[in-house]
């Protein structure tokens, strides 16, 4: 009996299915087709920052957001803080994009060319719906187009690159 032990261990291996670790485009035809992004070349400004790629959005514009899809969030009140609004836009953003890594980001300048103005308060950083940045991992996770395609109609804005108002050593993890 314990003779055909290994032999049984032998033919169970041999059936097992691995899949890969980090699926492909090529390994599974189940994975869309993810967005087309060039990385541009750090400027000055851009110098020991993160480079951001997303949609130029002001506070007054996720409030609005928030408040026209009132009827969408169970619960909702006229109590409602500004920051939750801010919080359930963002909410209402990965749901109706599908595409759950979207982050709310702060940002100093477009990464292109850091002279073009940002509509915001002078002096201040001003919000990025962040759906990737230049780091390797995040890239790997970016946005399908039709994911990109119902942003846009939605925030009615076309990303771009920017600077990360915040330096590496804020993160964890660099």
């Amino acid at each position: 009996m314990s003779s055909q032990m290994p032999s049984l261990t032998r033919s169970i291996k041999a059936m097992s299915l691995q899949q890969p670790r980090n699926p492909t485009k090529a390994t599974n035809k189940a994975i869309p087709d993810q967005i087309n992004l060039t990385v541009p070349y750090r400027t000055p400004a851009a110098k020991d920052h993160r480079i951001l790629y997303g949609f130029p959005v002001s506070h007054e514009w996720l409030v609005s957001y928030c408040e026209q899809n009132a009827h969408r969030i169970k619960g909702y009140g006229p109590t409602v803080s500004l920051g939750t609004k801010t919080y359930l836009a963002m909410k209402l953003l990965r749901v109706s994009s599908r595409f759950k890594n979207l982050t709310m980001e702060g940002v100093t300048c477009n990464a292109r060319d850091p002279s073009l103005k940002l509509k915001g308060s002078p002096g201040r950083s001003f919000r990025v719906v962040c759906v990737c940045t230049s780091m390797r991992s995040s890239c790997e996770k970016r946005p399908t187009q039709a994911q990109m395609d119902i942003l846009r109609s939605i925030i009615q804005q076309e990303p771009d690159w920017y600077v990360d108002v915040n330096p590496p050593s804020y993160y964890s993890g660099y």
